[in-house]
């Protein structure tokens, strides 16, 4: 208990000390600049939006401080590391799942296979499964507040931030189905390595990582959000030509 209560007051303390610090990194050495040169309406509009990434960012950096700590906090041990499996465990298959030496099947809303004692090749595996969706969330903030950068110094209606806006619909698209994927590959590899019968024998293991993980990650939101985000930004991009054809004409 007391070891927790510490890695949640550090938690904490980066999250107010260090986020902010990483924001003043990410603006750069100009940032005082940038304010200077910001469109305050622009300000206005976007400041909903710094917000926002401004607390996600806070909690992303807490989440991350958290599991390391919960991670490597035993008693002289690494605390278990864990992976889903495509077991029930209110199917019979689920309640046969049998662990190999060294790793246990246990019911944590969905049957998982644990291990205390992790090899460096398990590390790895359990790397798959935990930070890709860590290193995505993290890419979409710092476009965010490219994204919003670019809108205050010059306003929300041009090209810098349209490209921006139709970057960071990609990302939301395509890094989720990759992040879903890696991490599948990951899970399924240690069930593998964990499980005497694992879940996914052969070419399943290619059906879930490539199909099934990407689109149960995608639909809905994130699918519909990076589509909207790609519509918007050209739509925005359309804009910014009409009102040069406009400036041009007058």
């Amino acid at each position: 208990m007391r070891f927790l209560v510490i890695g949640l007051i550090v938690a904490v303390l980066a999250g107010v000390f260090v986020v902010p610090f990483a924001i003043g990194y990410i603006r750069g050495p100009d940032a005082s600049q940038v304010r200077a040169e910001a469109d305050p309406a622009s300000v206005r509009v976007l400041s909903p939006l710094a917000r926002v990434a401004t607390i996600y960012g806070r909690f992303l950096l807490l989440y991350v401080f958290v599991e390391l700590f919960v991670t490597f906090s035993g008693r002289g041990e690494f605390a278990n590391i864990c992976a889903d499996t495509p077991y029930s465990p209110f199917s019979s298959a689920g309640s046969g799942a049998v662990a190999r030496l060294g790793a246990v099947v246990r019911p944590d809303g969905t049957m998982q296979v644990c291990t205390a004692h992790p090899s460096a090749y398990q590390w790895f595996l359990y790397a798959l499964v935990r930070l890709p969706s860590l290193v995505l969330w993290g890419t979409v903030l710092v476009l965010v507040w490219q994204l919003i950068r670019r809108a205050a110094r010059g306003g929300p209606f041009t090209q810098q931030a349209s490209a921006f806006m139709y970057l960071l619909g990609l990302v939301v698209l395509v890094g989720t189905a990759v992040a879903a994927a890696i991490s599948a590959l990951g899970a399924d590899l240690m069930d593998r390595a964990l499980l005497v019968h694992p879940g996914y024998p052969g070419a399943g293991i290619a059906v879930d990582v490539l199909i099934r993980a990407p689109l149960e990650a995608l639909v809905p939101w994130p699918a519909l959000a990076g589509a909207a985000l790609i519509s918007l930004a050209r739509i925005n991009l359309l804009g910014v030509a009409l009102d040069e054809e406009v400036k041009a004409t007058v």
